[in-house]
């Protein structure tokens, strides 16, 4: 109480306050011996007490003030729970454990020594697993202001030695940490750290010629490989192939495009070795893509980057093009980051316009706000205290003697005065430079998030990326390919004779309308966003499709391989998955109606013989006929399989031990992948032929899947090669009980939930 009455809440000043309560009462306690004091009633009180037990007179107490304190429960008074019918059971169960581990690791990551933090993690996580009203407003608080250190030690809890005795890893025959070497003609030379994974004996691997390449997810700030262990092992003994997850480069140290362009280097070692580097068969090589939360992001910027170079929208040095991967394994993904906070490339030239005139009072403190590399959280409105007289660099003899022969002048200054002065007195937002070294005496958690950047983006390596004629042309025609694909659209619509159009009510995205989920919060998004973002780029993130894959051209779209994308249908990222997968389907679907009619010489647009211009004709006409004859023999559920997970949220790849039925979803995911494989022997780009699927689509591809199975055993039911997920749904009811339905109906489903609040007139 005492913090908010002088207006400057401190933990400093909260702690001063409980040993101070707690002092009092203590000597109060020891004088207890001559009886209370002489005040009002307190005397007659005492002696009515003696006839008391202190047993009783101690849990007549606690009783009491357990009472007071939930006495608006016990009227009726209480808030409503919002999560109240958000998740399933077992998932609110396990998100409960997640969020008293998250808590108690979150209090324990200042403690030292390591093997005491350990400990203290885990006794203070069993704390707050029993009183879990207490973790989540603990954990509210840490969120609010979350910084890389917070991010790191909640994320990365797997890795303490004692939590890891009660996880149930499976065994496997390689279990290795490998280290690759860059291609000879790549701007990096930093190493790449994979960690291999693979369940059949060991000369088995000198024979395979398929591969698991996966990129864990972590909020592009922190987790590894070992942090999705389970996962991963599950994945090598339930498909038989290596898996190779890759431990990339992580923001603040290693900012957008670091780990893009470090998950470039290890496909294109992978695919010009055939796999020899890690130990396979070097004869020939397949790879299905995964990826989860950011990992899954990853995945889809590398084979959009694959693409572009394909078609020569990108150059580089080195290499002319790759393979395209046989498939891709997206797992709640992040493919949007347009959070609707950015601010705007005018409204940032306006804000240095302002800055820059000194004519408003405090405009350079509030410029300063906006700066959020230079404090140690991205999201702190306020500046840094300075760090601690005993964490400061020691001055050398050179700069002591430097000081004195120089009468003062140079002595070296405060880095944090420094570091403020540079940012003021130019009025200017620009970058203060050398702040590494300024720093390098401070602990890595006490620094800016601009300090701790490792690898500062060159102007020269830029990849120089073309805006073909073909895309152009591509653009041109937009409206024509939609119009001749209305008949395909409207076969997607319902037959209900009223129909609600998405849009017409207040329609909330999935990161506002889930704002409370219990794993991913607003805050930290928009924290993972700069950190991932760094300092050396300012994109558009309106059009910028490198950072928001969502937003890739149709062109690029129509190129994907098959896509398998999975996500519970509760989970902040939904609509990225759900508009991501739809914008594939269409792409393809508007890809084979122009083949078709550039083959037919006709248009919808431009007349019965017109035929392409010479500068469109950037693909050989046998390679387009190819492209025309496989999206022709297969059907939508081999373009997109997209799985949402009734009343499941984020992350529960990383809850099999929490969560059992995660289990099941891990073998799913193996499963297609191991189908993939059959069905797609050769990488896409090699073989195009024999891609015939067994059995037609009958409506989309999406599937909710309400998680009730059979109990029986370990649910294993073997999938023929090719056979869509929502096919086998319906036929496997003891297996997934779900059904099949059209993007609109399930968008509106979510979004509409609570139109009837907005909608006055009778249905």
């Amino acid at each position: 109480m005492f913090d908010h009455i002088f207006g400057r809440p401190s933990p400093s000043w909260k702690r001063n306050q409980v040993f101070l309560v707690l002092f009092f009462w203590i000597w109060r306690i020891i004088k207890a011996k001559k009886g209370p004091p002489k005040i009002l009633w307190l005397p007659r009180l005492n002696r009515r007490l003696q006839r008391f037990t202190p047993w009783q007179i101690i849990l007549s107490t606690l009783t009491a003030v357990y009472a007071l304190r939930n006495i608006d429960k016990m009227l009726g008074f209480d808030a409503p729970e919002p999560l109240r019918n958000l998740y399933t059971p077992d998932y609110f169960r396990a998100t409960w454990i997640v969020t008293g581990l998250d808590a108690g690791f979150a209090t324990a990551m200042t403690i030292r020594p390591k093997w005491l933090r350990d400990i203290c993690s885990l006794l203070f996580a069993a704390y707050y697993i029993l009183f879990p009203s207490t973790a989540d407003e603990k954990l509210r608080r840490f969120r609010a202001v979350p910084t890389v250190e917070l991010l790191r030690a909640t994320w990365n809890k797997t890795s303490n030695p004692y939590l890891r005795m009660i996880q149930h890893i499976p065994k496997i025959s390689i279990h290795r940490k490998i280290l690759l070497p860059r291609p000879k003609s790549s701007s990096y030379d930093r190493p790449i750290t994979g960690y291999l994974y693979f369940a059949p004996p060991d000369g088995e691997l000198r024979k395979a010629t398929e591969l698991i390449l996966d990129f864990p997810g972590g909020g592009f700030v922190a987790m590894s490989p070992e942090h999705h262990e389970e996962r991963l092992r599950y994945w090598a003994i339930t498909s038989g192939r290596p898996v190779l997850s890759i431990d990339y480069g992580k923001a603040p140290e290693y900012p957008y495009p670091f780990a893009i362009d470090e998950l470039f280097d290890v496909y294109r070692l992978l695919i010009e070795s055939a796999g020899r580097v890690i130990g396979m068969s070097g004869k020939a090589l397949s790879v299905i893509l995964s990826g989860d939360s950011a990992g899954g992001a990853l995945a889809i910027s590398l084979t959009v980057k694959l693409i572009e170079l394909k078609n020569g929208m990108i150059k580089i040095r080195g290499v002319d093009k790759l393979p395209l991967p046989t498939g891709l394994v997206l797992t709640y993904p992040v493919a949007d980051f347009n959070f609707a906070s950015w601010m705007s490339s005018d409204q940032l030239r306006i804000l240095r316009a302002e800055q820059s005139s000194n004519s408003i009072p405090g405009m350079r403190e509030f410029a300063e706000q906006k700066d959020h590399l230079h404090r140690v959280s991205p999201l702190s409105m306020v500046p840094d205290r300075k760090p601690r007289k005993s964490m400061k660099r020691s001055l050398s003899w050179k700069d002591t003697l430097r000081g004195f022969t120089s009468g003062g002048e140079d002595r070296v200054q405060s880095p944090v005065r420094k570091l403020t002065r540079n940012l003021t007195d130019d009025g200017s937002l620009a970058d203060a430079e050398g702040e590494d070294e300024e720093y390098a005496g401070y602990k890595e958690e006490d620094k800016p998030i601009e300090a701790r950047v490792k690898y500062r983006w060159k102007t020269k390596d830029c990849l120089l990326r073309t805006h073909s004629a073909l895309e152009r042309k591509q653009e041109e025609m937009a409206a024509a390919l939609k119009e001749a694909d209305n008949k395909v659209i409207r076969a997607f619509g319902t037959k209900e004779k009223r129909t609600e159009p998405i849009g017409t009510r207040l329609t909330m995205s999935s990161r506002v309308g889930y704002f409370q989920d219990r794993i991913i919060s607003p805050s930290m998004m928009r924290a993972m966003a700069i950190l991932y973002i760094g300092p050396h780029r300012n994109p558009d993130f309106a059009t910028d499709y490198h950072i928001s894959p969502i937003l890739a051209p149709e062109r690029i779209l129509a190129e994907f391989p098959p896509l398998m994308i999975q996500c519970g249908e509760k989970d902040p990222f939904v609509d990225d998955s759900v508009i991501f997968a739809g914008r594939v389907r269409e792409a393809k679907r508007a890809r084979k109606i122009e083949l078709d009619l550039v083959f037919s010489g006709k248009s919808a647009r431009f007349g019965e013989d017109w035929q392409p211009p010479n500068d469109v004709k950037t693909v050989p006409t046998r390679e387009m006929e190819r492209e025309r004859d496989r999206l022709t023999s297969e059907s939508e559920s081999d373009w997109v399989q997209l799985v949402l997970l009734a009343d499941w949220s984020h992350g529960y790849l990383q809850m099999p031990t929490l969560l059992p039925r995660a289990k099941m979803v891990i073998d799913d995911l193996a499963e297609w992948m191991v189908g993939t494989f059959e069905k797609y022997r050769k990488m896409p780009v090699e073989c195009d032929e024999g891609r015939a699927s067994e059995t037609e689509a009958s409506d989309s591809g999406i599937v909710v899947m309400s998680k009730r199975r059979g109990s029986s055993g370990s649910g294993e039911v073997s999938r023929g090669a090719g056979t869509p997920r929502g096919e086998e749904g319906q036929r496997q009811g003891s297996r997934i009980a779900g059904h099949t339905i059209t993007e609109m109906e399930l968008v509106r489903r979510r979004r509409l939930q609570d139109a009837h609040l907005f909608d006055s007139t009778p249905e």
